[in-house]
């Protein structure tokens, strides 16, 4: 026959089971646990059960602490916590806390030195507190960054911009026979196609540079400020280069023709589209300009010149981002915020997207840019960007660049798809884009041979150019 034992723990009576105690719960108990008992007599009763039920000490252990409200609390689910154990808990959470502060250093200087920001990734290093700057990790990531450092050359030659409009996801839908198709094919890149570019760029050795680093500042004689031609520490055998992506907007005619209908901010805060398939399904991911680059530049850090993504540039005509301005701003803002913050800069293009030269008087031009400023600045910030509508300059010298100057643009971008030109005055730089669509790259495929083949990279599904 076999003998019912009973067993006093904290106070409490448990008879004995026929069955062993593993895998089943103590009973809930409602009121608190009971006062203190010494360690010694807990540790006891925990050994003394285990052996009568044949219960491993883990087992026993997570349910006592179940039972008592302690479950989860301390080490291995001990019943208590002793001084001992306390201490070297907290002994082990802040070498663990030290080394996740060390080590997230250590990967934000790496990331910058990917992209030849040195000068940064030393300054991140620097952050690292005194007990932890003699790390052997530390002292080898200091030493190569100080060395690739001091292998930067300045580059002097020619500055390429190329320039994009939004992306044609779906070809069939794009180059359906309707009235739009042959303007797709003439004015758009497929999102294959840029994709494919973007390879072809970084093969070749060219990387995204921030137009702002093609002029230092030099103090003059009577205190104010010019502009020279700076020559941009590259990497020995890297092209800088600068990348547009224009008319930001996501214009309404595009719906329903495979292009991506507005940027949204995913779950992880990162700018992405939000694009209608065929089926009529909405989609968020990588379906235009900004986060296709932002993913090659994710995997290929190197293809970015010390964070540099490109321009994006808006007019107020239907909006920004793929929102109106008075029912999407607080959207406008974030999603600019967040471009701002991972390399890219938005610029100008007029309010309405008229030619400045050509479409407008000097009041008139005014009265555009203030309603770009007040209705579009106030929203994605200021800027010393302007991208022509249309390409269209301004007559160098006269009232309208007088005004654009005064309105506090420096940096002025128009078209010359054959070649590349920039032009540093003491107050303005003058930049020419070649425009990449289906036209420039079936008509002027041998002006982009530095860059690409371009009967490799057009789309098969493309319709004949007339």
């Amino acid at each position: 026959m076999k003998r019912r034992i009973s067993v006093f723990f904290h106070g409490k009576h448990f008879p004995a089971k026929k069955e062993p105690l593993c895998g089943r719960d103590f009973p809930a108990k409602k009121e608190p646990p009971c006062g203190r008992r010494s360690v010694q007599a807990v540790l006891l009763m925990i050994i003394l059960l285990s052996v009568l039920t044949g219960c491993s000490r883990a087992t026993m252990n997570a349910q006592i602490a179940e039972s008592i409200g302690t479950l989860g609390m301390y080490e291995n689910n001990e019943p208590v916590e002793t001084p001992k154990m306390k201490a070297q808990r907290e002994i082990q959470e802040q070498k663990e806390a030290a080394e996740e502060e060390l080590t997230g250093h250590l990967e934000r200087a790496a990331r910058l030195a990917a992209s030849y920001d040195y000068e940064a990734a030393l300054a991140e290093l620097n952050e690292i507190s005194e007990e932890h700057a003699e790390d052997d990790r530390v002292i080898s990531a200091r030493i190569e960054y100080q060395r690739l450092s001091g292998q930067m050359e300045g580059y002097g030659g020619d500055i390429a911009h190329l320039s994009v409009k939004s992306l044609i996801v779906d070809t069939e839908r794009a180059f359906d026979d309707d009235d739009m198709a042959y303007y797709y094919n003439y004015w758009a890149l497929t999102t294959e196609e840029f994709k494919a570019i973007l390879q072809s760029l970084y093969d070749r050795g060219y990387v995204l540079m921030d137009v702002h680093e093609s002029v230092v500042e030099v103090q003059n004689e009577d205190g104010t400020t010019s502009f020279a031609v700076n020559t941009p520490a590259v990497p020995e055998g890297k092209i800088p280069m600068v990348l547009s992506f224009t008319e930001a907007n996501y214009y309404d005619y595009q719906e329903g023709d495979g292009f991506s209908g507005r940027m949204v901010l995913d779950d992880n805060g990162n700018v992405m589209n939000e694009y209608t398939d065929a089926s009529g399904q909405t989609l968020v991911g990588a379906y235009d300009v900004v986060p296709i680059v932002d993913e090659f530049v994710e995997e290929h850090p190197d293809f970015s010149l010390r964070g540099a993504k490109g321009i994006i540039s808006v007019t107020g005509y239907e909006g920004v981002f793929g929102y109106g301005i008075e029912t999407g701003g607080s959207t406008i803002a974030a999603i600019a915020d967040r471009l701002k913050e991972t390399g890219w800069q938005i610029a100008c293009q007029g309010f309405s997207d008229n030619t400045m030269e050509s479409d407008m008087d000097v009041s008139e031009l005014e009265d555009d840019l203030d309603a770009w400023s007040n209705k579009i600045g106030s929203l994605v910030g200021d800027t010393d960007l302007l991208i022509y509508p249309y390409g269209e300059e301004v007559t160098a010298g006269t009232d309208r660049q007088a005004l654009l100057l005064e309105k506090g643009y420096q940096f002025f971008f128009s078209i010359w798809t054959t070649a590349d030109f920039i032009e540093v005055q003491p107050d303005y730089v003058r930049q020419t884009r070649r425009t990449l669509d289906g036209y420039d790259l079936y008509m002027y495929a041998d002006y982009l041979t530095d860059f690409f083949d371009a009967d490799e990279i057009l789309d098969d599904t493309r319709p004949a150019f007339e």
